[in-house]
């Protein structure tokens, strides 16, 4: 199951042009072996967390699923994010240091690790 989840990060830091449009639009895949049921992302700069990019309370990314995630284009050459993740069980996992320029899917493994590609 793919869902699109579109989501609008608070800080504006300008706009991106039409020819960088979706650079940054990544897969998750979820391989923890656990339903995830909150992704948070930032900037590697951030202090803090922007939204849940699930926004739904009451779904979890299953396990084996996997869901694309869009940017609004607020903030212009921003390369490195972090990942947050909360399981069913409320464990969190954080993720450092992906270059959203370069690679357009990651997949969360059981072991805590990330591919991507």
């Amino acid at each position: 199951m793919r869902k699109i989840i579109v989501f609008t990060l608070a800080l504006m830091l300008g706009t991106i042009s039409l020819s960088q449009a979706g650079q940054q639009d990544f897969t998750l895949v979820n391989d923890t072996g656990r339903p995830i049921c909150d992704v948070y992302i930032s900037p590697d700069n951030a202090r803090d967390w922007q939204e849940d990019l699930l926004r739904n309370d009451k779904y979890c990314l299953p396990s084996g699923e996997s869901i694309d995630i869009s940017f609004d284009r607020s903030f212009r050459g921003v390369k490195m994010w972090d990942m947050r993740i909360v399981d069913d069980k409320g464990n969190e996992t954080i993720y450092e240091d992906f270059n959203l320029m370069q690679i357009s899917n990651i997949r969360l493994r059981r072991n805590g690790t990330a591919e991507y590609w």
